[in-house]
């Protein structure tokens, strides 16, 4: 349990009430009422409490009366809960009267329906606060809470009890009465009202003034229970008053400590125990219960976001799970690509002897080409020229010079002449393709009889790249029909193969069908006989033979010594 320390002063008197708090649960270990002289102060006072009863850093709870703090009752649209305190204090500052921008503002809700929202709001200004911190802190004190005092008083009657469904709670002070009334178990109406000095006068001005705080609230019938804090003997004149003028037969004068625990001996017990009842009330209500208290040191605010740590969590390490991925995405695919480059270029050590052959190889080849370049064909320049020359009768050649280029090809330079202009048009036509470049010039008209006066000088022109295409082609070509005759021989070679093998196998079978046939046991006789038909039968042949052969040298008489395939063909089936 911990140890707490409630307390409460006027002009006349400071309250403390020391408990032992557990929840709910409420333990009262000392309770003083300590007067207040003239020139003293409550400070003083209470250091010099704590100072004997060794309370350092006891956490402090103070309650404040009514006059301290400005109320009012007000009437708001219904908004949801996070938005009530922002629009509480908008609407105190425009509603108080001494309520400033600095004000400290909290609020107690007493009624909620769809139309609106009713509620009671305090507000106290920052000096106020300043002189309660002031307090404690000069006798070492922790302030935990500074509460209303009428609503502290309230909330340990409405907690502890069944109330009833209008309850009227009245604590008397020394010059004050402070008078809440409760609907239905909650606060509805708060209100502080000034005392005669006359012990006497006090219990008709109480009727009154609880009257009027009926009126004030909107209740015009009885409260069916009134509640006066403090001891039945000493406050018997007030709860008789009431009941008589106003009517309520429920009317009780109740101690709070009868509704804790009390470990202090009963003749230390003040007299006066009803001015102690908003300190229990905050004692009671300090943990378990604060939302039933206006309490300035805490005053209600719109609710804070929790820190959603998972979300923040998440929010950093998404992206820098995604820097992390993304980093090992390219430093993985940076690594295949460096393997392959390794790869590759091992691959490429391995070239680069076959490639530096290569080169040598193709600058010889260069070279070589660059010379054939050079050897032009004459041969075949001057029968393509006299392909596609004009005939004879229109053009004739008096001289034919060929020379190579050093850069490749070279031409040929002809002079001679034709019958007409035109012919040499048409011959110059007729020599120039993609491969040939014709130049006529020096053409020349000579007078005479000469059938060819039309002189002329033309170049043919044939280009060293002309050259090596048509050379390579005819190397391909070549090479095209070298690769035909080896396949065409390769072809013949495994039919004969083929064939041979076939013959191989026959002669095995009639090798093997002598090899089966039995010796046959004839007589002499017999053997003789074929013998002698054997014999017979090669003289016959011989003889016709002999008789077949003037014939055959007749019929080779008469053939002709020409190609003659019928009587060539004859000839040999005569011969066999």
């Amino acid at each position: 349990m911990v140890k707490k320390l409630a307390l409460d002063y006027d002009a006349h008197e400071l309250r403390l009430v020391v408990a032992n708090v557990n929840g709910n649960r409420v333990a009262v270990t000392d309770i003083q009422l300590i007067p207040i002289n003239e020139g003293e102060s409550a400070s003083e006072k209470l250091r010099r409490y704590v100072n004997d009863a060794g309370l350092q850093k006891t956490e402090t709870l103070v309650a404040i009366g009514r006059g301290k703090a400005e109320l009012r009752e007000l009437q708001l649209p219904a908004v949801p809960d996070e938005e009530l305190p922002d629009m509480v204090r908008f609407q105190a500052i425009r509603s108080f009267a001494s309520a400033s921008d600095r004000a400290i503002v909290d609020f107690l809700v007493t009624e909620r329906s769809s139309e609106g929202i009713t509620l009671i709001a305090a507000a106290v200004p920052p000096s106020e606060l300043d002189r309660e911190r002031e307090l404690c802190s000069t006798s070492d004190l922790p302030l935990e809470r500074v509460a209303l005092r009428p609503l502290a008083a309230a909330s340990l009657y409405l907690g502890q009890q069944k109330s009833a469904p209008v309850t009227v709670m009245i604590d008397l002070l020394a010059n004050d009465a402070e008078i809440v009334v409760a609907r239905e178990g909650k606060v509805i109406f708060v209100r502080t009202v000034r005392l005669p000095e006359n012990q006497e006068h006090r219990p008709g001005a109480i009727v009154s003034e609880l009257r009027r705080t009926m009126m004030a609230c909107g209740e015009t019938k009885t409260p069916q229970k009134v509640v006066v804090w403090g001891n039945a003997d000493v406050h018997s004149a007030e709860v008789n008053a009431i009941k008589e003028k106003i009517g309520c037969d429920d009317v009780q004068a109740i101690s709070p400590f009868d509704l804790v625990d009390v470990q202090v001996a009963h003749e230390k017990m003040p007299e006066h125990t009803g001015r102690f009842a908003p300190l229990v009330g905050l004692l009671n209500s300090s943990t378990a219960n604060a939302d039933v208290l206006i309490d300035f040191m805490n005053p209600r605010r719109r609710p804070e976001e929790k820190p959603d740590h998972l979300r923040r969590i998440a929010m950093i390490g998404i992206p820098i799970a995604a820097v992390l991925l993304v980093g090992f995405m390219i430093y993985r695919q940076f690594s295949q690509w460096d393997r392959k480059i390794a790869v590759l270029q091992d691959e490429i050590n391995l070239l680069i002897p076959s490639a530096e052959q290569a080169d040598e190889s193709i600058d010889r080849t260069e070279k070589i080409d660059q010379f054939l370049d050079r050897d032009v064909n004459w041969l075949d320049e001057l029968r393509r020229f006299a392909e596609l020359a004009p005939p004879s009768d229109k053009l004739i050649v008096r001289s034919i010079n060929g020379n190579a280029l050093t850069a490749g090809g070279g031409y040929l330079r002809l002079t001679g002449g034709v019958t007409e202009s035109s012919v040499i048009d048409q011959m110059q036509s007729s020599l120039r393709d993609e491969t040939h470049g014709v130049v006529v010039k020096d053409t020349n008209v000579q007078q005479g009889d000469d059938r060819y006066r039309w002189s002329f000088t033309e170049t043919i022109t044939v280009d060293g790249n002309d050259l090596r295409n048509l050379r390579y082609e005819r190397m391909e070509a070549q090479l095209a029909s070298t690769e035909a005759s080896s396949t065409e021989a390769s072809s013949t070679e495994a039919s004969s193969t083929e064939a041979s093998s076939d013959d191989e196998s026959v002669t095995e079978e009639i090798d093997g069908g002598s090899q089966m046939t039995p010796p046959a046991d004839e007589p002499d006789d017999d053997e003789n006989s074929e013998t002698s038909d054997v014999d017979a039968t090669d003289e016959s042949a011989a003889e016709g033979d002999d008789k077949a052969t003037p014939e055959t040298d007749e019929a080779s008489e008469a053939a002709p010594t020409g190609d003659q395939p019928s009587e060539s063909k004859s000839e040999e089936e005569v011969s066999t």
